[in-house]
């Protein structure tokens, strides 16, 4: 095959640069350190010929099986002519105004990057005033009556809000509007430090109010991880199993064929049949409601099943990210098992078994 291909890119800046709104952000130490760690992960979620641009000062991966499908590139190689005649589309991990402000200084034609309002767009629905607002539908749904269910998403905008739900639960967890793998997501306990509540008040003037949900016990992270495409709308593609630490961050994607992801998902929950069926079909109606034609390309939804006196339940929405995610990339190298063993330490690192 010969060219035009699509560009990968990837760039776990994303959320940050979400929550900056700003197209000349400098990312955090952590996303460029993992840009530069990472930059040939795009060559585990496409299929087929494609280029990889890689930052500068990146080593280019070893010529393997894994990637023998892409070419990486260099931004000194983003000419011009190469724009024109060597690039389909672009494909990124998220689309933000920094991710289009870093292409159009690599030369990037303005008619391959979407536009403010699409960015707009973007921007307000990966904000947790979406997992307010999906949650309670979920929990609504006639075809989940009979499983168990918690959680709660509430919107603050004042401290004094923000104490009244302390007292009301016994403490809560906060999270920024905009973050990702557990950053900007903390526990405060009933009676919040000096400490706690800065750091509340900080958010509420940088993005005008936190979302706030009781604490539960996590028994099992999964995903529900999707693909838009307007006109034809959300088209569930798998679920996903991760792990987390103490402090909520992401901390690998199991992969392993999807039959066994979804026993161990529906063995959390003994005693409701094939429960994770419904689920999706509530969430793919749910998501299409919320999205309308606002959003094309990727995206997940976190879940959670817990623990509690009366036995396990589920929180049917954590988070959604608008964005391609770990669980995405997880489906595609599941169907490619045999490039497990080939693949660098920095992108083995990613995964982790599948919990028995």
């Amino acid at each position: 095959m010969t060219p035009p291909f699509p560009l990968l890119v990837f760039n776990p800046s994303h959320d940050e640069a979400l929550a900056a709104g700003y197209p000349y952000y400098y990312p955090s130490t952590v996303a460029r350190r993992l840009a530069q760690r990472w930059a040939a992960l795009p060559a585990l979620w496409h299929d087929g010929p494609a280029w990889v641009w890689l930052p500068d000062g990146t080593e280019q991966p070893d010529a393997a099986p894994w990637c023998s499908h892409v070419q990486f590139v260099r931004t000194r190689q983003l000419t011009p002519r190469f724009w024109q005649t060597q690039v389909q589309r672009i494909d990124c991990w998220g689309w933000d105004l920094l991710l289009r402000q870093q292409l159009l200084k690599a030369g990037a034609p303005v008619s391959l990057l979407p536009d403010d309002a699409a960015l707009s767009h973007i921007s307000c629905l990966s904000s947790r005033e979406s997992t307010a607002r999906l949650l309670p539908r979920l929990q609504a749904d006639a075809r989940l009556a009979s499983l168990p269910m918690v959680g709660e998403s509430v919107l603050v905008h004042t401290i004094p809000e923000f104490e009244a739900h302390l007292q009301q639960w016994g403490g809560a967890v906060v999270k920024s509007l905009w973050s990702c793998s557990g950053r900007g997501v903390f526990r405060v306990g009933a009676r919040p430090t000096v400490s706690d509540s800065g750091r509340v008040a900080r958010l509420l003037r940088e993005q005008g109010s936190v979302e706030l949900e009781p604490v539960q016990r996590g028994v099992l992270d999964f995903g529900l991880e999707f693909v838009c495409q307007p006109p034809h709308g959300v088209c569930y593609v798998g679920a996903s199993l991760f792990e987390t630490g103490r402090s909520g961050a992401w901390g690998g994607n199991v992969v392993a064929p999807q039959h066994v992801i979804v026993d161990r998902i529906t063995r959390a929950m003994p005693g409701y049949g094939a429960w994770l069926s419904p689920v999706v079909a509530a969430l793919t109606d749910a998501l299409n409601s919320l999205l309308d034609t606002a959003y094309s390309g990727h995206l997940g939804v976190d879940l959670l099943v817990c623990s509690t006196p009366q036995g396990p339940a589920l929180l049917p929405c954590v988070e959604m990210n608008l964005r391609r995610t770990m669980g995405h990339v997880a489906l595609k190298l599941a169907e490619r098992a045999g490039d497990m063993d080939r693949l660098p330490p920095e992108l083995r690192e990613l995964w982790c078994p599948c919990p028995g």
